[in-house]
């Protein structure tokens, strides 16, 4: 018999609008899917560019690195893009 997988840990997602110069941090999740979906569905209209990632297990430490790392403001989590469901 296998042993059970370990239980996934919480996340957070970083999403950048590429049009605008935001990006938000989403999450925790413990799976990104429904999220790069929403990206994808965005992006089948040439006039937006959404990225999705970097990922981590730290919200506050997440937001601060890419806002340094890229030099972009933050915007509330859901401001950006929404999965559907």
């Amino acid at each position: 018999m296998s042993e059970p997988e370990p239980p996934l840990q919480p996340f957070f997602l970083v999403v950048t609008d590429e049009d605008h110069g935001v990006f938000c941090v989403e999450g925790p999740m413990t799976d990104d899917a429904p999220w790069r979906a929403a990206a994808r569905h965005v992006l089948d209209r040439p006039q937006r560019h959404i990225a999705c990632g970097p990922s981590g297990p730290d919200r506050d430490a997440l937001a601060a690195e890419y806002r340094s790392t890229h030099k972009i403001a933050g915007v509330p989590p859901g401001s950006i893009v929404r999965p559907r469901g």
